[in-house]
């Protein structure tokens, strides 16, 4: 089991890694294509006619991208966790070592333990399924994808719970478990 957390966690690791490149790439192209969408918006063949948001919507998410650590805060304080994200320096990640069996004495402990193994990967993957989620959000009001809008909230919302996945999991251990 340790082989696995220990992979997990490498995969969390080169996703932290990864992610705020992506996220900077992604506000510098938006910025790019809210300017081309400002400047197209004055020709005659608009290709945002009658979605004149498209542009504005862009720019507020290239803010949004190029803060991206401080929107993952924001959403932590209302999930009511008050996790600080940070992605001004890494530090290497040593994966936890659970005391004693990792089956624990209840099942809950079991739940528990498991999901301690597996933290650096769930907040990393976490932040990323966020990323995505406003990724498609543009798509969705661009009208590139085919998709909801809410679809794209509630994938925020899970990539949150995911950033917080120790505390999710142990509130619904004790909901459980009750």
């Amino acid at each position: 089991m340790q082989g696995l957390v220990n992979f997990a966690g490498e995969i969390g690791n080169a996703i932290a890694i990864l992610l705020p490149t992506f996220c900077y790439l992604a506000a510098l192209a938006l910025f790019v294509s809210a300017g081309w969408g400002f400047w197209m918006q004055a020709h005659p063949f608009n290709p945002y006619r009658g979605r004149p948001w498209v542009p504005f919507v862009a720019l507020v998410l290239s803010g949004a991208f190029a803060s991206f650590p401080s929107i993952l805060t924001m959403a932590n304080n209302t999930a009511g966790t008050h996790l600080q994200v940070s992605v001004s320096s890494l530090t290497s990640y040593t994966p936890p070592t659970v005391s004693g069996s990792v089956l624990g004495q209840t099942p809950g402990d079991a739940v528990i333990n498991v999901v301690k193994s597996f933290q650096g990967f769930f907040q990393a993957f976490g932040a990323m399924c966020c990323f995505f989620a406003m990724l498609r959000w543009n798509a969705v009001i661009g009208g590139q994808s085919n998709h909801s809008a809410g679809g794209c909230g509630v994938q925020f919302v899970f990539g949150i719970m995911l950033i917080n996945v120790l505390t999710v999991s142990t509130w619904l251990v004790s909901i459980f478990h009750a």
